[in-house]
């Protein structure tokens, strides 16, 4: 959420707050302080940018933020200090050899024992886990100085850098709400997250995919300049056979849900999904993913489609040898599946040609393209 509110009509000037407390992390080099009016122009920068704007609700009027802006947000920050309701931070840190304005965390006070908290960052300071630790202040102090019970967190889904924040500071999703978040004349959906004082003050897992690599592919996270390719290997005729759930007809945005999903399922810390890339082009050649991570089985299973373009080239046998070599090592399962249909011969192809060896039948267990049910092969590594 923004830090800056609306533009108030008639800014109200106040009188200095009573002294703002300054939290400091010296390890990470993140000290919360006042705003200052030599904040204003590096605050100007952040609410000018256009990833904080797009994410938030910060004011964007023709021409973009301003001074005058920044100033009237002073104003309603020292109100929100003398009337108890909203505490703002300035995030202090170094950039360019010096300690600056880089960014600012606040708490909305319910009244109720709980608040809402709110970051925004630099966009030159990013990327050097400044904010987690500002989010760690506030949260420490919060429980342990303000004597909160609860506190909440939102953003827009697709926001990942904020989620990825609350995440590292323990806060827990709660879900999605649609329609739940007003910007600038638009309601969006938006996700929910909470943490009490009694939840343990530790990162959520969040697993990344790593980078891989094997002859000829790279292996990396799906990313929007897949999305086309994502859409062609969906639509293809061979593909919608084996793959029913598919939506149909195939368009761009379900690509984009489907980017989406690889991002939740990392979050949540349930699997992995890579992108099967081309080492020389980038194209997007297929996907393999790992699921079932965390499970009291200590069991994952391996899924893979394929791009046209990369059938009968190897590359999905290659792109399953690396990822069940990195999973094996990984420390995070026990044991390894593939299921495939008994008529997908290409599916079955690549499971036994990566190293594994069938060892069971499901009978009438998959529904295929035609409207009938296959028997539903498995495999295991020896």
């Amino acid at each position: 959420m923004s830090l800056t509110p609306p533009r108030p009509a008639t800014p109200t000037v106040l009188g200095p707050p009573d002294p703002v407390p300054v939290l400091v992390d010296p390890a990470a080099g993140v000290e919360l302080r006042a705003l200052r009016s030599g904040d204003l122009p590096a605050l100007v920068e952040c609410c000018r940018d256009r990833e904080s704007v797009r994410w938030t609700t910060l004011p964007d009027p023709p021409g973009g933020y301003t001074l005058a802006d920044g100033q009237a947000f002073l104003d309603v920050v020292r109100q929100g200090w003398v009337e108890g309701d909203r505490m703002t931070w300035a995030l202090q840190a170094e950039r360019d050899g010096r300690p600056v304005y880089s960014g600012g965390v606040s708490l909305r006070l319910a009244g109720d024992g709980s608040a809402e908290v709110g970051y925004l960052l630099h966009p030159a300071a990013r990327g050097r886990g400044l904010m987690t630790a500002a989010l760690r202040l506030l949260r420490d102090h919060s429980f342990d100085r303000l004597g909160l019970e609860v506190l909440r967190w939102r953003a827009v889904t697709g926001n990942w850098p904020s989620r990825r924040v609350a995440a590292a500071v323990g806060f827990r999703v709660d879900g999605t709400v649609r329609r739940f978040l007003p910007q600038r004349g638009s309601l969006l959906d938006g996700w929910v997250a909470t943490m009490t004082r009694d939840d343990p003050r530790e990162p959520l897992p969040w697993r990344d995919p790593p980078r891989l690599a094997g002859a000829g592919i790279s292996l990396r996270p799906f990313a929007e300049r897949d999305l086309d390719r994502i859409v062609t290997a969906c639509r293809d005729p061979r593909t919608r056979h084996w793959l029913v759930s598919l939506p149909q007809p195939y368009a761009r945005g379900d690509a984009a849900a489907f980017v989406e999903s690889t991002r939740e399922l990392s979050a949540s810390g349930g699997g992995l999904v890579w992108c099967v890339a081309d080492a020389t082009t980038d194209d997007c050649l297929a996907s393999v993913g790992l699921e079932g991570l965390g499970g009291y089985s200590r069991r994952a299973e391996i899924g893979y489609w394929a791009h046209p373009e990369a059938r009968g080239r190897g590359v999905v046998v290659e792109a399953v040898r690396v990822v069940t070599g990195w999973a094996e090592g990984s420390g995070l399962t026990d044991s390894l599946l593939v299921r495939c249909a008994a008529g997908n011969t290409a599916s079955r192809h690549v499971a036994g040609h990566a190293g594994f060896r069938e060892v069971g039948t499901l009978p009438g267990a998959e529904p295929v393209g035609d409207g009938t049910l296959s028997d539903l092969v498995l495999y295991a590594r020896p």
